[in-house]
Formats: C-alpha cells, sequence, structure tokens
C-alpha cells in the first residue's frame, strides 16, 4: 500500500513533468535555464543522508509512466531539479553529448544530489558533460 507521503511525491512529481515539458515545448532555453542554477557551478559532491533523494527518485520514475506526453531524461531531471529545490537539497543538473554514427549527436540530462545520481542514471556515462547548473546554496 502507498503510504500518503509517497502519494504526495508521486502527484507532485506527476504535476511537474507536464510543468517541465510545458516549458521546454514553450520557453527558450536562457529563460528555463536561469531558474535551474548557476552554470558551472557544481554542488557538493559529499554524501547526503536523506531519504528525501531516494522518495524523489522513486516519485519521478513512477510518475513519468503515467504522464499524458513520452517522459524524456530533460523533463525528468528538471523535475528530480525542482523537487530537490523545493525540499532545500542542492543538486547539479547536467547536459551532455554523445556522437552517433559519423554525423549525429545524441542528448542526455540528469541529476546529481550529493553522491546520488536522482535522474538519468542510465547510459549517462556514454555522455560528455557540455553544461552543468547547480546550487551553491
Amino acid at each position: 500500500m502507498i503510504s500518503l507521503s509517497d502519494y504526495k511525491n508521486l502527484l507532485e512529481a506527476w504535476i511537474l513533468l507536464h510543468i517541465s515539458k510545458i516549458c521546454i515545448l514553450f520557453m527558450p532555453f536562457k529563460k528555463i535555464a536561469g531558474r535551474i542554477g548557476k552554470l558551472h557551478v557544481e554542488s557538493s559532491m559529499l554524501p547526503i543522508n536523506s531519504v528525501k533523494i531516494n522518495d524523489i527518485e522513486h516519485a519521478v520514475r513512477r510518475a513519468s509512466r503515467f504522464t499524458v506526453h513520452t517522459s524524456k531524461c530533460y523533463d525528468k531531471a528538471l523535475t528530480g531539479k525542482f523537487m530537490l529545490k523545493r525540499r532545500n537539497l542542492p543538486s547539479t543538473i547536467y547536459f551532455g553529448l554523445s556522437k552517433d554514427g559519423e554525423n549525429g549527436l545524441n542528448a542526455h540530462a540528469w541529476v546529481r544530489c550529493g553522491n546520488r545520481i536522482v535522474t538519468g542514471k542510465s547510459g549517462m556515462a556514454k555522455f560528455t558533460v557540455i553544461a552543468a547548473f547547480g546550487d551553491s546554496f
């Protein structure tokens, strides 16, 4: 049975996934970047002992299965970043690129809080970080 706290986190993640998708579609990246952290600033890599990080990771993963759109790494990363920020947990969102064949590129986004990857774990190792936006609080 799902607890009330888990249900609230799931609902928050579901709503934020939709808001994130709308922002991605209709806002220029420059406006989004101004809200996700400072460019080239990374939050601390020291372990953060917080159950909240685990709860957010699970909520974003679960909620992404039930969105009316296909949730991709970018909207999941924005959602995770905003949920962590609301709980005053410093995090960093990374954007990476990798080559796909001769002329193609693949992009990926993920979020780290402390020493844990909260969203976008799968496949992140094959991407080269091109930008990081972190919290300095």
